[in-house]
């Protein structure tokens, strides 16, 4: 009776011990890099339009980031800190492939996409508008508008509608106002020091009042109504 109940006890303590090793016999016949592996992919395996794919903009995110459109245009005006950052994926894909039909440069780069804000929204009936702030910090802030098409987003026009700043000897400054849903009224003064033949500083001063027109189609077109040039207190044109 001895011998048998020692005999069951030597047969639990093999089988308690003979278990672990059942459980690891898949893993010990794979090579320890194959096993590290599998175990990271494991972790990090996510399906790929989750971590590949990018993000969808439509109509809805861009109302989200801006304000009504109003009537005035005057840069000095936009808090510009409490406005919505635009996503690097978004200038890439809608302001930077297009040309830029009134102003300048003639594309825009995404080289400092922290540079670009959203500011105001305005539904059309066959496009979209939006504007949005650009800060380039040698010369200038300007203010960009955008008519975008309906089912795609995609540009149709982009003009330059106000600006400040100043760059060496040069100051200036677009400003105006929507009077009407399609015509913009734009004041655009720029101030440039210049020396005389007598090395004394003379301010030129050229003011240009124009018109920028949209169409039913969401095209900007340029309409310069008038022009006058000053050196010192003189007018030269």
């Amino acid at each position: 009776m001895k011998n048998t109940l020692l005999l069951l006890i030597i047969i639990q303590l093999y089988s308690c011990k003979s278990e672990p090793k059942n459980l690891l016999e898949s893993e010990r016949g794979q090579n320890p890099t194959e096993l590290n592996v599998k175990k990271i992919e494991n972790k990090i395996s996510k399906p790929i339009s989750e971590t590949d794919s990018k993000t969808e903009f439509d109509i809805g995110y861009i109302k989200s980031k801006t304000s009504p459109l109003s009537k005035t245009i005057d840069i000095e005006k936009i808090d510009v800190k409490n406005l919505e950052k635009i996503p690097e994926d978004f200038i890439t894909r809608y302001i930077t492939p297009h040309k830029i039909e009134i102003g300048y440069p003639e594309n825009l780069h995404a080289d400092f996409p922290e540079a670009y804000a959203f500011n105001e929204f305005k539904e059309y009936e066959n496009f979209y508008l939006y504007t949005f702030t650009y800060d380039d910090e040698s010369c200038c802030r300007t203010l960009y508008a955008v008519t975008a098409e309906k089912d795609n987003l995609k540009p149709i026009s982009i003009s330059v509608i106000g600006y400040e700043g100043g760059d060496g000897g040069w100051i200036g400054k677009k400003y105006g106002k929507w009077f009407s849903d399609f015509r913009i009224e734009n004041t655009d003064i720029s101030n440039y020091d210049e020396e005389s033949a007598e090395q004394n500083k003379e301010t030129e001063i050229d003011t240009t009042w124009s018109e920028i027109q949209l169409n039913k189609k969401g095209v900007f077109k340029y309409i310069e109504h008038h022009k006058v040039k000053y050196i010192g207190n003189k007018q030269v044109e």
